[in-house]
C-alpha cells in the first residue's frame, strides 16, 4: 500500500521564531515536501538538552470545524474553550486520536528522532503496564508502527525513520544511542490508588526486537528516590542506576524542574527529549520552562463524545454508562481549563493533504511567554 495517504503540507511558517530546520531525508520528505521538524532551540553546542512537548487533543463535546486554518490559525485554535486530552474510564489517548493514521505516523516519527522520550508517572503506570490483554506501552518507534492505522506501511516507514535517525546523528543533533531512552517523571515516588505499580512497567524490563536491553530511568525528587528504593527492594531489585534525582534542599519532596533540561544531557548526553505527557506534568515543564515548544496534534470534524460514541472498541453498555456522565468523566487541557494558553504561539503548522483528513500539527512557541 501507498504511504502517499500520509501526505502533509505546511500551512504556518514563522521563519523568525525558527532556530533549526531538521531534514525529513528523500521518503519522508516526499509526503511532505519543503516540510522539516522545526525546532525553536538549536540543541548543537548548548549545555541543556532541548524538550519539546507533545499531546493529541479533541474537541471534548463540540467538533471542531474550522473555516480557515491558513488565514487565521490562532484564531481557530481560539474558538475551542473544550480541548480535551483524556476521558476518565477510558484510558488511551485513542478516542482524542481517533485512529488518526497521521497522529500514529507522528508518534513513530517522533520517538525515532529524539535521544529519549519522558512521560508523567500515571500515563507509565496506566499504559505501559500490563493488564490482562492489554500489551502496555512502550514509547519506542516500533510501537505506533505496529498500530493498524501504519501497519500496513511499516516496511516502509521503519527504515525511513532509522535513516533519518543517523542523518540526524551525523548534523550532531542526537546522541549515538541506536534507541530512544525512556523516563519516567514521578516526584513523589507513590502508587496512586488502585494504579498499577510504575515499577513494573515494561520500560524497565523489556528488551528491544533486536535484544538489546531498553535504556530506562526514574525522574524524581530526594524523598521520592527514598520510596522508590524501599519499594524495589521489596521487589528483590535494584534501582539506582537508573535514578535521575533533581530536588532543591528545601523542598525535597518536589521535582527541581528547572535544572531537569542541565541534568539530562550531562547525565544522559541527552539533546534532543520528547515530553509524551500526560498534562499535570507536561504543564509542570512548560511552568518551570523547562520545554522549548509544545507540538500538538488537534484534531477536528469529530468531538470525542462523537468518537466514542462511534466506537466499537468498548462494549456498548459501557459506552452508554461513559456517555450518561459525560461531564464528569472529560478532562479537559491544560488542567481543567479547555482552552490553550494565549502566550503559547504557533508557529510551524501542517495539516493531512487528504480528504476527509482531521489532523492539525500544531508547533508552539513557549519562549514567547
Amino acid at each position: 500500500m501507498s504511504i502517499a495517504v500520509l501526505a502533509q503540507r505546511t500551512i504556518v511558517d514563522d521563519a523568525s521564531r525558527v532556530a533549526l530546520r531538521l531534514p525529513l531525508g528523500d521518503t519522508l520528505g516526499a509526503l511532505h515536501p519543503g516540510g522539516c521538524l522545526a525546532l525553536v532551540e538549536d540543541p548543537r553546542g548548548s549545555e541543556l538538552a532541548t524538550i519539546v512537548g507533545m499531546m493529541v487533543l479533541r474537541p471534548a463535546c463540540s467538533a471542531w470545524i474550522p473555516a480557515s486554518l491558513e488565514s487565521d490559525l490562532e484564531g481557530a485554535i481560539g474558538e475551542i474553550v473544550d480541548w480535551c486530552f483524556d476521558v476518565e474510564g477510558i484510558g488511551g489517548s485513542w478516542p482524542m486520536s481517533g485512529g488518526s493514521a497521521l497522529d500514529a505516523y507522528r508518534l513513530a516519527l517522533q520517538y525515532g528522532t529524539v535521544d529519549a522520550v519522558m512521560a508523567g508517572a500515571l500515563t507509565v503506570a496506566r499504559e505501559g503496564v500490563l493488564v490482562g490483554k492489554r500489551p502496555g506501552h512502550l514509547w519506542q518507534p516500533y510501537t505506533p508502527l505496529s498500530w493498524a492505522a501504519l501497519q500496513p506501511y511499516r516496511e516502509i516507514l521503519e527504515p525511513a525513520i532509522a535513516a533519518l535517525r543517523l542523518q540526524w546523528q551525523e548534523l550532531g543533533v542526537l546522541s549515538a544511542r541506536r534507541h530512544p531512552a525512556q523516563i519516567a517523571v514521578t516526584a513523589t515516588g507513590r502508587t496512586r490508588g488502585g494504579s498499577p505499580d510504575l515499577l513494573d512497567a515494561r520500560i524497565f524490563h523489556e528488551r528491544h526486537p533486536d535484544g538489546s536491553p531498553i535504556e530506562s530511568y526514574l525522574l524524581t525528587s530526594e524523598a521520592g528516590a527514598e520510596r522508590l528504593r524501599a519499594r524495589a527492594r521489596a521487589k528483590g531489585r535494584r534501582i539506582e542506576e537508573s535514578l535521575i534525582v533533581s530536588s532543591s534542599a528545601e523542598r525535597p519532596e518536589d521535582i527541581d524542574v528547572s535544572r531537569v533540561p542541565r541534568m539530562l544531557r550531562t547525565k544522559l548526553d541527552a539533546r534532543l527529549v520528547e515530553h509524551d505527557g500526560g498534562a499535570a506534568s507536561l504543564m509542570g515543564f512548560a511552568q518551570a520552562n523547562a520545554l522549548a515548544q509544545v507540538n500538538l496534534t488537534l484534531m477536528r470534524g469529530r468531538s470525542v463524545r462523537e468518537v466514542v460514541s462511534e466506537s466499537r472498541r468498548i462494549d456498548g453498555t459501557v459506552r452508554d454508562r461513559l456517555l450518561g456522565s459525560w461531564d464528569e468523566r472529560v478532562r479537559l487541557f491544560p488542567l481543567g481549563r479547555g482552552t490553550l494558553p494565549p502566550q503559547w504561539k504557533p508557529f510551524y503548522a501542517l495539516v493531512e493533504d487528504n480528504a476527509g483528513a482531521e489532523a492539525v500539527v500544531v508547533s508552539f512557541d513557549l519562549r514567547a511567554q
